[in-house]
């Protein structure tokens, strides 16, 4: 199952090439270009003969980096992208490219002082147990800079749900990759962007490279009650950060939801980061969209969502490009 896959591939911000190689592979019979920049951006081109469409999605997952051993053979580390710090402790990890096996540990509780307990989890007092003694036994199978991610493995929640990790970014590059299955009268650029949790770095580079006349932002979003609950469908954003989305095409969308029974919902919070504002920035695009499918427990070890948010996300934003 391609969604299953992608959700299980290893990529934290910049060490991207395990989702990389499942998406090239994945849309290599559906569009006539396929290239990977400098900065690791997979840019799909799918040519037409109507208006530019550039549709965004980012690869990457929130993670970790090795940054030094201590002397009993744990691993000290730094994030990699805004993670909710009290979700961290007691996770099963893999680190480097052979996928060494760890334990983010924590003092036992009951060894804990009534400060310890009552405040907030410092990511500087935990480290990685991968069953070294010593530092130089760490050495053997870790190296300073590897990547470390969390185990979390895809699956069914009941009927309706799916969880796993990184659910924001590779529930849209699924999406994405069933959106190039079709044909279209566009001329349609699908990137996939690399390091958006570390700053939407890919974005700033692939968004100085194209001119469109429309740019689809998709991605996974927090759901909340109002304005992007989950079962509620899609959520379109008239504001996200830096990013102020075109009412006109906002307008057009919303009509083709109506028209085609498509639910849809108008987000009511604003995202902290996006990376619609690079596409802005650069005024090398006529408007931004940012659709966002709803996932609840953002920026933690596991994710969930909602199978039929995946699929009108899909239908919402396919029968949009039909009919540009």
């Amino acid at each position: 199952m391609l969604l299953e896959r992608l959700c299980n591939a290893v990529g934290p911000s910049s060490y991207e090439d395990e989702v990389r190689n499942i998406i090239k592979d994945s849309i290599k019979d559906f569009v006539h270009e396929v290239n990977v920049d400098k900065m690791g951006n997979i840019i799909a081109h799918k040519k037409g003969n109507g208006k530019t469409v550039i549709l965004d999605v980012f690869m990457d997952e929130v993670g970790f980096i090795v940054t030094a051993y201590n002397n009993d053979g744990t691993l000290k580390f730094t994030p990699l992208g805004n993670l909710q710090e009290k979700s961290i402790p007691c996770k099963n990890v893999i680190i480097g490219k052979n996928k060494i096996n760890g334990v983010i540990g924590l003092k036992a509780i009951h060894l804990q002082n009534k400060k310890e307990r009552e405040e907030d989890v410092d990511i500087e007092t935990l480290s990685i147990d991968i069953g070294a003694k010593s530092k130089e036994e760490a050495k053997k199978y870790v190296s300073i800079g590897d990547e470390v991610l969390f185990t979390t493995e895809f699956g069914m929640l009941g009927e309706k749900y799916i969880k796993g990790k990184a659910l924001d970014s590779r529930v849209p590059c699924y999406a994405l990759i069933e959106l190039l299955k079709e044909n279209y009268n566009a001329n349609i650029y699908a990137i996939f962007t690399s390091q958006r949790h570390i700053g939407s770095r890919g974005a700033i580079i692939s968004s100085c490279n194209i001119k469109s006349d429309i740019t689809i932002i998709l991605e996974g979003a927090l759901a909340k009650e109002e304005g992007n609950k989950i079962e509620n469908g899609p959520s379109i954003s008239r504001i996200d950060n830096n990013t102020i989305c075109s009412n006109r095409f906002i307008d057009d969308i919303r009509k083709i939801g109506e028209k085609e029974k498509i639910p849809y919902q108008i987000k009511k919070y604003i995202n902290k980061q996006n990376d619609g504002d690079s596409y802005i920035s650069t005024g090398n695009t006529k408007g931004v969209i940012t659709i966002s499918i709803p996932c609840k427990y953002m920026n933690s070890p596991i994710l969930v969502s909602c199978k039929e948010d995946i699929e009108n996300t899909i239908r919402l934003i396919r029968e949009y490009l039909k009919s540009l």
